[in-house]
């Protein structure tokens, strides 16, 4: 199911976790109202990034796939929210620095991942049911450090 021109519902619930992928789509069709509102999102940045691909690494999470995964027990993946993900063709920092500029309107922004040294992804949500004074966090993720607010914009 299409739910943008260039997001479906299968790419915004992809699992890396094969064993997942079926219960995760499944569950995930039951937020579509969610994902929907997420792909149009992604669209706005796809945008942003000169119509350079969106690659999705995670969006939806079902309670079990969140919880294989170490996800947080709040985790705006579970409905449907959050997706971390790349923009081929483009840094990740310099994505990040694109969205943090843009004035598009997000629950959180976190450049993520850094187990490596370096960022492996952007984790971007909707504004959702985030209360105002939680939503435009800008932030980064790293392994050694945890989560650093940068600021709220």
């Amino acid at each position: 199911m299409q739910l943008t021109p260039h997001f479906s519902l299968r790419e915004l619930c992809v699992t890396t976790h094969r064993a997942w992928m079926e219960a995760n789509l499944d569950h995930g069709a039951y937020h579509l109202g969610d994902l929907t509102e997420l792909a149009l999102l992604l669209e706005r940045v796809r945008t942003l990034c000169g119509d350079q691909p969106v690659v999705v690494h995670s969006g939806y999470r079902c309670p079990g796939l969140n919880a294989e995964v170490g996800g947080s027990v709040t985790s705006q993946h579970m409905q449907g929210q959050a997706a971390d993900f790349h923009v081929i063709g483009l840094s990740l920092e310099a994505v990040w620095g694109l969205i943090r500029c843009s004035g598009l309107p997000f629950g959180q922004l976190i450049l993520e991942g850094w187990v490596t040294g370096a960022p492996t992804w952007i984790h971007l949500s909707t504004v959702g049911q985030r209360s105002a004074d939680r939503c435009g966090e800008v932030m980064t993720w790293s392994q050694a450090e945890g989560y650093h607010l940068v600021e709220r914009v």
